[in-house]
């Protein structure tokens, strides 16, 4: 014949009387445990009767006038002492301090945003989290995957180029762009106008290599003789320098060089709205309090100029 198990099933146990009787073993009173739980002493009496049951033994006999453990009821302390404890420490979640996080968040983006949130990002980690590190990391044609996989804690790219659906969004700032030359270029007498924005070679932004066309063509809705595609922003206008090519550059990107670098900056030869630059991340990191902070970290960032 099988076995019968005379152990009780864990679903046949109300462990919300757990707290209650943890109280009783330890105050040894009905009144004093009601008023540690803020119950009433009624309450404690019916839960204190349901524990009885439960256990098949008294567990408080009145002695005089105080009430004694019984035997079972000694055996109990410890445990169930250890258990609440245990409860306890695991929902009493610490409050969260970013100088105490150690931990390194991965980002995918393109370099004008890490030129444009950079310095103040670096900043704040200094004064907020002196312990965390941020990874920037060239952006791919697998950012779905690994943002979904949670390989990748933000995407940073400019609205519509990662899936709103998929994933969670929030802006970050406007991202305006301009043309750039070299600068005495012997084709653009003053300004760059559609007939020469057509007519001169480009160069260009490529995500990857299986990319048919840049972010310039999207924007303008113009083609262009792309000559040289370059996987960085920050290299158009070092090779815009060198050649008779124009460049679409962010206008962050265009002014940081023009210092340093032989460039005019010219408006676009057609009205181009401003890229919304947001981040992107994963439902699965959404109530990670680590993440949240560096989300929030990000949005109220002073945006260098």
């Amino acid at each position: 014949m099988p076995e019968i198990s005379t152990r009780r099933s864990l679903r046949g146990v109300n462990l919300n009387l757990l707290p209650i009787l943890g109280g009783l073993l330890t105050h040894r009173s009905v009144t004093i445990t009601a008023e540690q739980l803020h119950m009433s002493q009624s309450a404690v009496s019916d839960a204190l009767a349901r524990l009885r049951t439960q256990f098949r033994d008294e567990l408080l006999v009145r002695s005089g006038r105080q009430m004694v453990l019984t035997p079972l009821a000694h055996e109990l302390a410890a445990p169930v002492g250890e258990v609440l404890s245990r409860v306890e420490a695991l929902v009493d979640v610490p409050e969260f301090d970013p100088m105490l996080l150690e931990r390194e968040f991965i980002i995918a983006t393109a370099d004008p945003v890490v030129m444009t949130i950079g310095g103040s990002l670096f900043r704040r980690l200094q004064t907020d989290a002196p312990n965390v590190s941020v990874r920037f990391v060239e952006l791919s044609g697998a950012d779905h995957e690994r943002l979904g996989s949670l390989q990748l804690d933000l995407v940073i790219v400019p609205r519509g180029f990662i899936s709103q659906r998929r994933f969670q969004e929030a802006p970050l700032y406007e991202e305006p762009f301009v043309c750039i030359c070299r600068r005495d270029h012997p084709d653009v007498p003053g300004r760059i106008t559609r007939a020469v924005y057509s007519k001169l070679p480009h160069v260009s932004y490529r995500v990857d290599a299986g990319a048919e066309a840049g972010m310039d063509t999207q924007l303008m809705g113009m083609a262009q003789n792309d000559v040289v595609m370059v996987p960085s922003f920050s290299l158009l206008p070092l090779l815009v320098e060198q050649t008779d090519a124009i460049a679409l550059v962010q206008k962050r990107v265009a002014e940081r060089f023009k210092a340093s670098a032989a460039i005019e900056i010219h408006p676009t030869p057609v009205p181009t709205p401003p890229l919304e630059v947001c981040m992107y991340w994963s439902a699965g990191h959404e109530q990670d309090r680590a993440h949240q902070w560096l989300r929030n970290c990000l949005s109220s960032l002073e945006i260098d100029e």
